[in-house]
This record gives C-alpha cells, sequence and structure tokens, in this order.
C-alpha cells in the first residue's frame, strides 16, 4: 500500500522491514561534530574488506550525539527478491536494534532467542548503546556460548550477568518516529531526523522518498480545501433552493452540479498526473537485474551509476545504468555487449574504451533503458 492511499484509509501503525542480524558487521564509534555520516562511512572503510558502494549501510546515534552504533552488510547478502520485497515507505533495519531499549541497570548481557537466531547485546553500565553485538544461528551457538564471545568482545568479566529474553521483535512508526520492540520490557526509539541514516537503503532512494512524501502532503491539503469548498458551495445552493423561487433554485443547482463535476474532473487529472509521475521513477534494483542476467561468468561489476537523464542530442529524460566492470577475458566483453544490445528493455548501449591492466580487462557500458518496458519487466519480477 503506498503513502498516498495510506491518507485515505483509518490511522494504523506503519510497520518497519527488519532484517536478521546476522547478515551484518557491527561496531559501536565515536563521534565528534555535525557530520556524523561522513564519520561513520570513513571509519567503515578503514574496516571493511569492501568498497562501500556495494554495502548497505546505517548507524543509530546516542542522546548525546557523541557515540553511534553503525551497521553495513554487502548487497550480496540480500537476494534480489529479499530486496524487491522491502517496502518503499516503511524503514528497513537490522532486527537486533529492537533489542536496544532493553538495557541493564549495571554491567550484563542480554541474550534474544527468535526461531532462527540467537543474539547476544552486551552493556556496560551508563551506556545508551550496546558494547557489542553477537548473532548467531541455532544451529551455531547456544545462550551460554554466545555471550561469553558478547562479554569477551566487550571486555566484560567473565562472569557478568546474563538475561534471556524471548519473542517476537517488530517495529513501526508511531507519531513519526519508529518504534522498535519485542514482548518484554523497554523499546527502542529512532526519531524522525534520524529514520533516513538508520535505513539501509541508498541515499537517493531515501530523498527520492521523501519527495514523493511531500508531494502527498501538498495532495492532501489541496484535498481538504477542495472538500472545505465543496460544502460551502453545497450550503449556499441549499440556501438558495430555500429562499429562491423554484425554477431559480432547481437551476442553481444545476450549475453547481456542472461545477462540481468540473472540480472532479480536475481531480482526477491531477490524481492522474500524479501517478504518473509516481510511475517515472528510478529503477536501479530491476535494471541491475535485468543486465546481470547477460553478465557472463568471467565478467564482475566494480561500480554500477543508475539515473534518469536525456542522452545527447535528446530532450526525452530516460533511466540510464553506467556499468564499470573487469575481466580476465577480453572476447567477453563482445557477448556481453551483444547480449544487453538484443535486449527489449534496452534502447541503446554506448560502449567505452576498454582498458588492459595486467592480467584482465576493464571497460565501461552506458545504457540506455526503454521506460514502458523497464517497467513491464519491473512488474514482471516482483510477480
Amino acid at each position: 500500500m503506498t503513502s498516498l492511499s495510506r491518507l485515505f484509509k483509518d490511522a494504523k501503525p506503519q510497520e518497519a522491514a527488519m532484517l536478521p542480524g546476522n547478515r551484518f558487521f557491527v561496531r559501536r564509534l565515536s563521534v565528534e561534530g555535525e557530520d556524523v555520516p561522513g564519520q561513520v562511512n570513513l571509519a567503515l572503510e578503514a574496516i571493511s574488506p569492501f568498497p562501500l558502494e556495494q554495502m548497505l549501510v546505517g548507524f543509530v546515534t546516542s542522546a548525546d550525539g557523541k557515540q553511534v552504533l553503525a551497521y553495513a552488510a554487502h548487497r550480496r547478502r540480500f537476494t534480489a527478491e529479499e530486496s524487491f520485497a522491502w517496502p518503499e515507505d516503511c524503514p528497513v533495519v537490522p532486527e537486533f536494534l529492537a533489542l536496544c531499549g532493553h538495557r541493564p541497570a549495571a554491567d550484563g548481557i542480554v541474550v534474544h532467542r527468535s526461531d532462527d537466531r540467537l543474539t547476544a547485546l552486551a552493556w556496560k553500565a551508563g551506556d545508551e548503546l550496546p558494547a557489542a553485538i553477537v548473532v548467531a544461528e541455532l544451529a551455531d551457538a547456544d545462550e551460554a556460548a554466545i555471550a561469553r564471545e558478547a562479554a569477551t568482545r566487550a571486555d566484560l568479566a567473565a562472569d557478568t550477568p546474563v538475561e534471556n529474553l524471548t519473542g517476537a521483535l517488530s517495529g513501526a512508526i508511531v507519531e513519526g518516529n519508529l518504534v522498535l520492540k519485542g514482548e518484554f520490557e523497554g523499546s527502542f526509539t529512532i526519531p524522525k531526523k534520524g529514520q533516513d541514516d538508520s535505513d539501509i537503503r541508498d541515499s537517493d532512494f531515501l530523498a527520492e522518498r521523501r519527495k514523493k512524501e511531500r508531494l502527498n502532503l501538498l495532495l492532501w491539503n489541496a484535498a481538504r480545501v477542495g472538500a472545505a469548498v465543496l460544502v460551502v458551495s453545497l450550503l449556499l445552493d441549499i440556501a438558495g433552493i430555500i429562499v429562491g423561487m423554484r425554477s431559480q433554485s432547481l437551476e442553481k443547482v444545476n450549475e453547481s452540479r456542472r461545477e462540481l463535476v468540473a472540480d472532479i474532473e480536475a481531480s482526477q487529472a491531477i490524481t492522474s498526473r500524479i501517478l504518473e509521475l509516481g510511475v517515472k521513477r528510478l529503477l536501479p534494483m530491476e535494471m541491475l537485474a535485468l543486465v546481470n542476467e547477460k553478465r557472463p561468468a568471467t565478467v564482475e561489476f566494480t561500480n554500477i551509476h543508475c539515473e534518469i537523464k536525456a542522452a545527447k542530442g535528446s530532450a526525452i529524460a530516460k533511466p540510464m545504468m553506467t556499468v564499470d566492470a573487469k575481466t580476465p577475458n577480453a572476447g567477453d566483453i563482445s557477448d556481453f555487449l551483444k547480449a544487453i544490445q538484443a535486449m527489449p528493455e534496452v534502447e541503446a548501449v554506448t560502449p567505452g574504451e576498454p582498458r588492459v591492466r595486467e592480467t584482465s580487462t576493464t571497460f565501461r557500458l552506458e545504457i540506455t533503458f526503454k521506460q514502458p518496458a523497464l517497467l513491464k519487466a519491473a512488474e514482471t519480477i516482483k510477480q
């Protein structure tokens, strides 16, 4: 259900997508100043074996702004089907954040058992964020073992008290804030201004979502004003029927109904335009999925960039994807290029000049997609 449709439904808590914690590596970091995202990225670049462009990154900040709990996962840890299932208008966060609201009064370990995993959070007295988080499958560990590992990572004593929890974890938007909790005491709240930082999806996607939310708000305000105008018009028409002659009253009613029809048609035109703009959205995951089907086994993508822009010599903006890749077999570049050119969703492919570096060849492809065919393919993929 889209954000626009929710405006016209009964108000209900908006759920959050909770991802398995064992897909992520987690670090608690100290930060200073205002550029917290930049500091988090620098810290993760220093400890991550992969470029940040290949990672899904998020973080939450302590109330004093001096510490963050950062988490990241390689994009390949999630399948295309899993990524497509993430709701566009809901936050996507790791499930262990729901346990951060249950803090011991002193040093302690909190171990949560779900149907599939064990999650251990190591706490130091007075801290707002856990010192260490360990997640393991049920088949690989038990409560005692994972508690010992969490204590070791947090430099806590071996006899640190352990509290065991069970129950489902969930999250929902309540009055603009993201509230994460489980079937036990305590909840972890992420304020509205920090929700984009906690969401693991790309900044471009989150910026586009904010634009849609602002557009929906403007449409809702316009609809309320229009409804008020219609109510006033109807009241004036009723007053005219009571105080005027019958023929004059009937004529006024007919005229008011013509205006109402015109207003409805205008509203429908606006709604259709909004829906049309909503359809012309960037579909990076769908484009990547289509191109990846044609990728030879020896070709490795090193960088992907998607945008909507007009090609040279054209005034019409279309979805485009720039692919940087490398391969030890230069002959596969031609086969890859021909395979992409033959795709019905692709309008044009502009290859760059290949460069030979030692045992591999690097190359670039600029792929322009056909918007209608891409949208049709995206719907097929989601089904």
